[in-house]
């Protein structure tokens, strides 16, 4: 079943709205995040990017995008590592090297909290402070 005839189906279905299926650009909710100074746990390579969150086949999906990268480059952060692995495979330049998955989790873990917070506030938000 393709994904335009699965959305269809789940939809008419009753199961979930469409937007929790495949959302769309308007769906997603962004935060600005940004290192800061002395910080040495920040889990990205580069020094800024946005959080983004939608809701994704009924779940919170969070994706961190580095600001000199366009939105295709969204990396999917997840607390499950295998899960985080397969969604972003070939994407290796995201991340600060890390010496092994624990430090990984550890660094990553606030990000996604603070990541799936953000499905609360309606879609089409963009919130510039570190309020969540």
């Amino acid at each position: 079943m393709n994904g335009a005839l699965l959305a269809g189906f789940l939809m008419t279905a009753g199961v979930l709205p469409v937007s929790d299926v495949i959302p769309e650009a308007g769906d997603f909710r962004f935060q600005k995040v940004r290192q800061a100074a002395g910080e040495k746990e920040w889990p990205f390579a580069a020094e800024s990017g946005m959080l983004g969150c939608a809701k994704v086949l009924g779940g919170r999906a969070v994706y961190f995008v580095p600001d000199e990268a366009d939105l295709s480059r969204a990396f999917n952060l997840d607390v499950n590592l295998f899960a985080m692995s397969m969604v972003n495979f070939g994407m290796t330049d995201i991340l600060a090297p890390y010496e092994n998955p624990e430090q990984l989790l550890k660094r990553i873990a606030p990000f996604v909290t603070m990541g799936q917070r953000l499905c609360d506030q309606e879609p089409g938000t963009f919130v510039t402070e570190p309020e969540l």
